[in-house]
């Protein structure tokens, strides 16, 4: 489509330039009132593809990583966005006659306001300071550097027990390892392949295995038992252990005791 139309107003600048007469019979038949019309849907529905594509995108992110913050494309969507509104701005004023100063000063302010947001929204977007100097460090040890962390990280929770804490978020844990959030994701990620949140529900899933073979937590209930584990939600502890074993809490618990007969 970009294409075409490139071609299409090259023509007719060529012929416009060749023929000056040309330009008021393209008024005269509404040509100009046409192109803003086509320009607009245009430029509407790619505008709503672009943010469609990234909503899938950050999506598709929550299932990688547990802060996103500086992943996603949200400055992308929001220039999307500002596109519709100052087309739809432009295209007010053209056939509502809105022609006063005050309008195009307050057009070209929102236009500059915007310019601001994309430029810096995309460059926080790429997260500059995150970038590892590869001329410098081997692939190797960017590796090794994973693997070390995810060893410090499944220290802490196997002998301090982390994970009973019902609080345990990616941000709680960097402040008590002394480690970045951003590095302790990347770590789970890539050593593990795993996102922070099902890395935490598999050791309290483990944890709940152990405690129905403990004879002291006979009289818990289900329930009682997911609090213990860390669980402030009963909803949560049946959805997780459904997704990570393959069957309902109840249903283990039966199949433990049938093993022990």
């Amino acid at each position: 489509m970009a294409i075409i139309e490139a071609l299409l107003f090259s023509m007719l600048f060529i012929l416009v330039w060749l023929f000056p007469s040309l330009i008021e019979k393209l008024f005269i038949y509404g040509f100009m009132d046409v192109y803003m019309i086509s320009s607009s849907i245009f430029v509407g529905y790619f505008c709503i593809r672009i943010i469609k594509i990234n909503l899938t995108h950050k999506n598709k992110l929550l299932q990688f990583y547990e802060d996103v913050k500086y992943k996603t494309l949200l400055w992308l969507s929001a220039f999307c966005v500002i596109c519709i509104v100052l087309n739809f701005l432009g295209f007010l004023g053209r056939f509502l006659f809105l022609n006063s100063e005050n309008y195009h000063v307050l057009t070209e302010v929102l236009f500059l306001i915007s310019l601001y947001y994309i430029t810096i929204a995309s460059l926080v977007q790429i997260n500059i300071s995150n970038v590892i100097n590869t001329s410098k460090v081997s692939l190797n040890e960017i590796q090794q550097e994973l693997v070390e962390v995810c060893k410090t990280i499944d220290y802490y929770m196997a002998n301090e027990k982390l994970y009973l804490n019902p609080s345990l978020n990616l941000s709680f844990l960097s402040n008590y390892i002394k480690i970045p959030d951003r590095l302790i994701s990347k770590s789970i990620n890539e050593i593990k392949n795993k996102n922070f949140n099902r890395f935490v529900h598999e050791y309290r899933i483990e944890e709940f295995k152990r405690l129905i073979l403990d004879k002291k937590y006979d009289k818990y209930s289900i329930e009682a038992l997911a609090h213990e584990i860390g669980y402030n939600s009963r909803a949560s502890f049946y959805k997780n252990f459904k997704t990570i074993v393959g069957v309902s809490p109840h249903d283990y618990i039966e199949n433990v005791k049938i093993n022990k007969e």
